[in-house]
């Protein structure tokens, strides 16, 4: 698609390769959560990861994953349209005419009509993003990355769509009425109000529930009575 001399570019744009004199590892200028850096680095940021990426099944990946494999060979296949002068012309465009942009506010409620308005086109916050920012940023910082582990392993075992309906179905558990102002809102004052242990609600409410939702959702049960 690009020459030789242009790909060679952009490798090094994506990553400072490894370095056997130095005993350095390949060094990747853009890393994805921990769950999905690892599945990006080989089908997508590497030299010959895009080849692979045609074969991977779809079977058993996870929501983020899928939609790894299938934006990226969504990519691809509109790069093939363009002519080589084109690409080439796009991947310059990239390089040098496009900038990451650090937006700061004074408090999360800001950031969030910041970003719902910078995001209009983008995928929305949930009411279990905002959550998880909130609660992970009450927890002791020396804990902080291994909660967000947790909450994403169990957002990822239970799908992000049916992750949401969990949140639903917990607030009820707590709240034992009708929704009568915003999910996110009744969370603050019924499920997780201020004060409220963020370690605690993670291990002993959100990842049971979200055990038990899951086998109510995929398990099979078979009758021992005959008909």
């Amino acid at each position: 698609m690009l020459t030789q001399t242009e790909a060679a570019g952009l490798t090094a744009l994506l990553y400072e390769t490894a370095n056997p004199i130095l005993g350095t590892s390949n060094r990747y200028r853009l890393m994805l959560r921990q769950q999905d850096a690892g599945f990006f680095q080989t089908y997508v940021q590497n030299t010959d990861g895009m080849d692979k990426l045609k074969n991977v099944s779809t079977a058993n990946l996870t929501d983020s994953k899928y939609n790894i494999r299938e934006n990226s060979l969504l990519f691809l296949k509109e790069l093939t349209t363009l002519s080589p002068a084109k690409r080439s012309r796009l991947a310059q465009f990239a390089a040098r005419r496009c900038y990451f942009v650090v937006v700061s506010t004074p408090d999360f409620d800001a950031a969030y009509r910041i970003f719902t308005v910078l995001n209009s086109r983008g995928l929305n916050l949930t009411h279990s993003d905002i959550l998880k920012a909130e609660l992970i940023g009450t927890i002791h910082p020396s804990e902080q990355e291994m909660y967000t582990r947790k909450w994403e392993a169990t957002e990822d075992a239970v799908g992000r769509e049916e992750f949401q309906e969990l949140f639903a179905h917990i607030r009820m558990i707590y709240r034992k009425a009708k929704l009568k102002e915003t999910l996110l809102e009744e969370y603050k004052k019924y499920v997780v109000p201020a004060g409220t242990n963020a370690a605690d609600f993670i291990d002993n409410v959100m990842q049971p529930y979200a055990d038990a939702y899951e086998v109510i959702k995929t398990g099979t049960y078979q009758s021992l009575t005959v008909q």
